[in-house]
């Protein structure tokens, strides 16, 4: 039986916590569920202190121009921190880092991977753990045994799930959704042209739909002339959480286009916990531990591969008769709503991935410490 989780945080870090307070969340709850002792522990100083910090900096300093302000703030709250200290001896940002021990005295090491690349970051963290869990396991990607696949969970969906499941119901006023942040592929300009493609094949469909493009890299000027020649919304600020939550909930189809390094997107999480029929621009290239399954829980688009950043024009032409098709069937689109709602209570809801890994290291024979 497993007697304790410890999950190390560290609030400074830009990605560390933020990447992570997904899976602890469920580990918390079903530790809870279970009657197992949980607990976090800071891998640096000054926690309590640096985290309100971090929040302030993120979204007030890092407007302003220039960056010797920031820099300083940095220095500053590295000196704070002192030496990080964690279990394996080394960091990275995109890792977490567990230990989960058990009756018999044993302890298992665990990793979790969130980096939204296929291959493993550190070779050093891999070597250390014993389960090493990654929500980007490509399956034609090799691994090492141990490591696990990972639903890749969206922490702003956490303190909303309730919120979420209650707008299933909520009924439709757009055939179709697609609010994108225009960059994306292995780097952050690689895929602007995929997603203007995207939008402007979306805009030549029949019916209502709600488009609108978040512009953050690339010839931002150009785009904008673009987008305003074909009459598409953009902005150069995020939709909130919020509103975006507000607009798929009642839209027939959501489209989500795989994210950076093209993992599953955090967006996906939340789309099944509204019970979303998703169109995705191509198939997912990770496997969560339930696999995503065509005409089942998202429908493919065909519109690109990973060999290119841009698929055949072909393909885009096609775009506006495949979403045409299925908006024909308003049966099926209800089936994969329904489909979509059981798979996040089922496989996504932070419990439900906590209990994932805790079976998991259960099921695990760690060596003695």
């Amino acid at each position: 039986m497993i007697r304790s989780v410890t999950a190390f945080t560290r609030s400074y870090d830009h990605w560390y916590d933020r990447y992570q307070r997904y899976y602890r969340e469920g580990l918390r709850r079903e530790s809870a569920r279970r009657d197992i002792q949980y607990r976090e522990v800071a891998m640096t100083r000054a926690t309590r202190a640096l985290r309100p910090v971090r929040r302030w900096r993120d979204r007030y300093l890092s407007r302003l121009p220039g960056e010797k302000v920031v820099a300083g703030v940095d220095a500053a709250a590295r000196a704070l921190e002192g030496p990080v200290r964690t279990p394996s001896g080394v960091f990275h940002d995109g890792v977490g880092q567990y230990l989960i021990a058990t009756d018999d005295g044993r302890e298992c090491r665990v990793c979790i991977d969130a980096v939204d690349y296929p291959t493993l970051p550190s070779d050093q963290l891999v070597a250390w753990s014993d389960l090493y869990f990654k929500s980007n396991r490509w399956p034609s990607q090799v691994y090492p045994g141990k490591v696990l696949p990972l639903v890749n969970g969206d922490p702003l969906i956490l303190g909303r799930i309730e919120s979420l499941r209650r707008s299933r119901s909520t009924p439709k006023e757009w055939d179709l959704c697609f609010v994108v942040r225009v960059w994306g592929g292995r780097d952050v300009v690689e895929g602007i042209e995929h997603n203007v493609r995207l939008l402007e094949s979306l805009n030549r469909i029949d019916g209502s739909k709600v488009l609108i493009a978040y512009l953050v890299a690339g010839d931002i000027a150009g785009i904008s002339r673009r987008l305003d020649a074909a009459r598409i919304p953009h902005r150069r600020r995020s939709v909130r959480p919020n509103e975006l939550w507000r607009l798929m909930a009642r839209s027939r189809l959501n489209v989500i286009r795989l994210g950076m390094h093209y993992c599953i997107p955090w967006r996906m999480a939340g789309a099944v916990a509204l019970g979303s029929c998703v169109v995705l621009d191509q198939a997912p290239l990770p496997s969560w531990p339930v696999p995503l399954r065509e005409d089942v829980n998202f429908f493919d688009l065909g519109a690109t591969t990973v060999d290119s950043p841009l698929s055949d024009p072909g393909n885009y032409e096609a775009i506006p008769e495949k979403v045409a098709a299925w908006l024909a069937e308003p049966e099926r689109i209800r089936q994969m709503q329904s489909e979509n709602a059981e798979y996040f209570d089922r496989f996504v809801d932070p419990a439900c991935v906590g209990a994932y890994i805790l079976d998991a290291v259960r099921d695990h024979r760690s060596e003695p410490v």
